[in-house]
């Protein structure tokens, strides 16, 4: 039996990930809401939007920033960023960086949503930036070996 009043390390993580995003939407005007998704289209971390609309965006965001890379595939360098805009605001997509694994095809991918009034420089550069600070958020430190020099 789980007691509410010791969340799971997973739920602990995800809420301290959904924190940066919303402080990442707080620090650009403009911005609606915000989801971290890993490459295959599964939610790791979003701000206030039903659960189903995450998994929704999660799904759209991978599928976009997939087919920016399949596109390109034969270019030098990688897809930088994904826009689509409307006339009642735009999404941003950008690759997060490799996240929970090595393998290229599961890439981290961050979105935001914005009004039609957001500045996309400055969602951009909020974004550039909370991805530069992503990895210490991500990273766990190894342990030292308490067995150094003993036999097991």
């Amino acid at each position: 039996m789980q007691s509410d009043a010791f969340p799971t390390p997973a739920t602990s993580a995800r809420d301290q990930l959904s924190g940066l995003l919303a402080g990442l939407l707080d620090k650009a005007p403009g911005t609606a809401r915000a989801l971290l998704a890993s490459g295959d289209g599964l939610k790791l971390a979003f701000t206030e939007q039903p659960v189903d609309d995450a998994d929704n965006l999660a799904a759209v965001i991978s599928g976009l920033y997939s087919l920016g890379r399949q596109q390109f595939k034969n270019s030098q360098g990688g897809i930088r960023q994904v826009v689509v805009e409307h006339d009642g605001g735009s999404l941003f997509v950008m690759s997060a960086g490799a996240g929970f694994t090595d393998n290229e095809a599961a890439n981290t991918v961050l979105a935001v949503v914005t009004a039609p009034t957001a500045d996309p420089g400055q969602v951009g550069y909020e974004m550039e930036t909370f991805i530069r600070g992503l990895d210490e958020h991500l990273v766990v430190a190894a342990r030292p070996n308490s067995f150094s020099g003993q036999g097991l």
